[in-house]
């Protein structure tokens, strides 16, 4: 009788433990209705000393067809990255490939974007002490990219204050 309840109370914490960690997948890179959304990956950063986060990558097509990759790192994966507070708008110079970067604030979070002639845009935020969003696309615009991540940043944090509210 005893295993039985020990081992009933085992199963029972491990489906609460796979419960929660879906809900937080499923937040932290939701699907946006309208878009296509891709199939959610995830990667566990799991170590010697313990669980330190996850790396979640999903690729995206918004309304108009452009296609975006989005890749979302909560725990010590994103090892405490923040863009700087101060204002930079720069590129890599007369020997670099024609990179350009500046900052700017997304949905009132820090970020900074990128453009490589080559590669196309980046831009990566970071929301608030939850984890940094990084997303890609090697064709759309700049106006299309910070339009893409202030809907998904939206959504994201949309699940944050929807818990701090419960």
């Amino acid at each position: 009788m005893k295993k039985t309840t020990i081992f009933s109370l085992a199963v029972s914490m491990i489906i609460l433990s796979i419960s929660i960690s879906s809900a937080q997948m499923r937040d932290a890179l939701p699907e946006i209705r309208g878009w296509i959304n891709g199939e959610l990956r995830k990667t566990e950063f799991d170590t010697v000393s313990g669980k330190r986060g996850f790396w979640l990558e999903r690729s995206y097509r918004n309304t108009f067809g452009v296609p975006f990759h989005a890749v979302w790192m909560e725990g010590s994966g994103d090892k405490g990255w923040s863009p700087p507070d101060k204002t930079i708008s720069a590129d890599d110079g007369p020997i670099g490939s024609g990179a350009s970067y500046r900052t700017l604030s997304v949905t009132g979070q820090r970020s900074i974007l990128e453009h490589h002639p080559v590669t196309g845009f980046s831009i990566s935020v970071k929301a608030g002490n939850k984890g940094t969003l990084t997303l890609e696309s090697n064709i759309a615009a700049e106006e299309e990219m910070i339009s893409a991540v202030e809907v998904l940043i939206t959504e994201i944090l949309r699940e944050d204050k929807a818990e701090e509210q419960e």
